[in-house]
Formats: C-alpha cells, structure tokens, sequence
C-alpha cells in the first residue's frame, strides 16, 4: 500500500504538481556557497532611468557582462509587472518588463533554483519584488530591500529545467535625488545548485511513509 501512495505521489511530481519552497538569505556569501553554476540571470536597476549612459534592464549569464540589454524610464513607486520565460525546446530565455522584451540563449539545461535578491544602498530608496507566481502557482513570498539592505529569496521544488514562467512585480521608491547605477536594483538568478537545496513538500511526505 504505501509503494502505490509513494508512486502515485511521485507521479504527481511528474504531472507538475511540485511544492514550491522558500527561504531567505542575509548575505551574497551565502548564496555564493550555494550556487555551482548561475545558468542565467535577469535584472533590473536604477541606471540612469533611461539615459544614454547605461542600461536599466539586462539578461545574461551574469550581470557584469550582460548579454542583451535595454533602457527603461523607472517612476518612483509604480508598480511594474515583469516575467522570465525559460523555453526548455529552444533555450530561450525572455524577460519582459514595462514593455520592452529581452532574449537570451542558454545550452545549458541542467538547473533548479531561482534566487530572487533586492538591493538597495542607500537611505531613502527601496525595491520590492512581490506577486511572485511560479507555473501559476503562488510562490507565497517576497523579496524587498530598504536603504542600505540587501535580501536574497530562495525559491525551490520547481521542474525549472523542464520549461517555467515566473511573473511579479517589482517597485523602485525613493526620496529626493534618485540613485543611480545598481544602486537601486533586483535580480532574478536561475541556477544549480552546489549543495543539496531544501526539501520541498512532498518529498518529506514520502520520506515520512517510511519512518
């Protein structure tokens, strides 16, 4: 009896009907101990709110050196929908935000952790990234920072390699000067992990059957 339970629920898993799990980290060094491989990442940041200076959206394998990026006009305090598309056919990623849609082409198809970090350095600014919703299913947290704070969110259980869309909201607040740079700023980090990430839901249950 409890090998069919223990099939049936793993079938389960199969279908996508997997436990998301979160958890928040304090630092970059602990997500930097956790994370083997960032596969691919979506940011935005304050730049220059649209200037000819720099860039205010970007998607890549890393933030340093993006690999498409775009300009974007931040208002202070509005609300701005976004969403990260992985297309497991193509290898396509596409982060869309205010209208402006980024492409990106990873090889890689071995992933299953989403880290979602805010950052904020000064006083007086803040970013939040809220509404998170993985497949649909409501991750049930957020992420946000106010000056000077950094929080990273660890999202986990998802079948990422396997094709996901994450979507949100993300706000950048502030009072008098805006900053500038990525001084004000979130990313979306898909990766795989180093260690073994946290247990997700069901596979406790399955664990408990055996106990």
């Amino acid at each position: 009896m409890k090998t069919a339970f223990v099939f049936s629920l793993l079938m389960l898993c199969a279908a996508g009907a997997y436990a998301i799990s979160v958890q928040h980290l304090a630092t970059d060094a602990e997500l930097s101990a956790l994370v083997s491989d960032t596969i691919f990442v979506a940011e935005g940041r304050i730049g220059d709110r649209g200037g000819a200076a720099t860039f205010e959206l970007d998607l890549g394998q890393s933030t340093s050196a993006p690999a498409v990026t775009r300009q974007y006009d931040w208002l202070n305090g509005v609300v701005e929908p976004f969403s990260l598309v992985y297309d497991n056919v193509s290898g396509n990623v596409t982060f869309s935000l205010g209208g402006q849609s980024l492409v990106y082409h990873t090889p890689f198809i071995q992933f299953g952790d989403i880290f979602v970090r805010t950052r904020a350095v000064y006083a007086g600014t803040s970013v939040v990234v809220s509404d998170l919703a993985l497949d649909g299913q409501n991750v049930g947290a957020s992420s946000s920072a106010t000056g000077p704070g950094l929080d990273i969110l660890w999202i986990s259980g998802g079948q990422l390699s396997d094709g996901f869309t994450l979507t949100g909201n993300a706000v950048f607040s502030w009072t008098g000067t805006p900053p500038g740079q990525s001084n004000l700023a979130f990313q979306i980090k898909v990766a795989k992990l180093a260690v073994i990430g946290v247990e997700d839901g069901t596979w406790g249950v399955i664990k408990a059957l055996f106990r």
